[in-house]
């Protein structure tokens, strides 16, 4: 997914671009008040993303609340194997869980308020690996979007460079023209003109896969009358 738009499609993958974003930045920061911003961001949100995962997954909702506790309860209603906190994986867990603590509800020392960047880096690392190990620990399919690792941190990209297609036999002047948009930072640009009659759904899903900025509509026109319009959740839009 480097480099490419994300179409966001569930609060859950909304929130993992959130944490992803925040590690982005905590690496871009030019001084250590805006690098522990991040981090501690980047942590608890993090966070929030595997006590949702660990409630989807184990059907439980009540986990985020004495959260080992009620984990484990979850498990063994399943009759599954117990986790193993003292060791591997989910010990990294509870010490993750532990820097949360520190960031959320306890004072923590003026030093822990200025963590490096690697303190984000582990927290997506046992964040996305934690949630791959509890789905397969349940027997459910693990949420694809769990393996995005990608985001570009402060918005830098280029100015758009828009290129209209006309297809063979379609006449822009024809008033039955088909003409296919995306939305931009507000404007609508035009993408494609196809012969009248011409099915604009495939031009649409083209371009919401291939499209290399973030978008927020995808509008067809038959010569200037709206006749469909598409949200796209695309984060950046």
């Amino acid at each position: 997914m480097a480099n490419h738009p994300k179409l966001v499609t569930s609060l859950h993958y909304h929130i993992w671009t959130d944490a992803l974003h925040a590690r982005a930045l905590a690496h871009q920061a030019q001084n250590k008040w805006d690098r522990g911003t991040y981090v501690r961001w980047c942590v608890t949100t993090a966070w929030t993303v595997l006590e949702i995962a660990c409630q989807d997954a184990t059907g439980d909702s009540s986990i985020s609340y004495s959260f080992q506790k009620n984990l484990d309860a979850a498990i063994a209603s399943k009759s599954l194997p117990p986790l193993q906190w003292g060791s591997g994986l989910w010990q990294q867990v509870g010490a993750l869980q532990k820097t949360r603590k520190g960031y959320v509800h306890r004072f923590v020392s003026e030093t822990n308020l200025f963590p490096v960047a690697k303190v984000a880096d582990r927290a997506i690392t046992v964040v996305r690996n934690t949630i791959v190990d509890i789905y397969a620990h349940v027997g459910r399919v693990v949420p694809p979007w769990i393996q995005d690792d990608d985001d570009r941190g402060w918005d830098k990209a280029p100015a758009t460079v828009n290129a209209t297609v006309i297809r063979a036999g379609a006449n822009p002047d024809d008033e039955k023209v088909i003409r296919v948009c995306f939305v931009q930072d507000g404007q609508e640009r035009l993408s494609e003109v196809l012969p009248p009659g011409t099915d604009p759904q495939p031009y649409v899903d083209d371009i919401i896969q291939n499209v290399c900025v973030p978008i927020s509509e995808v509008r067809v026109y038959e010569g200037k009358q709206l006749i469909s319009s598409k949200a796209i959740p695309m984060r950046g839009a």
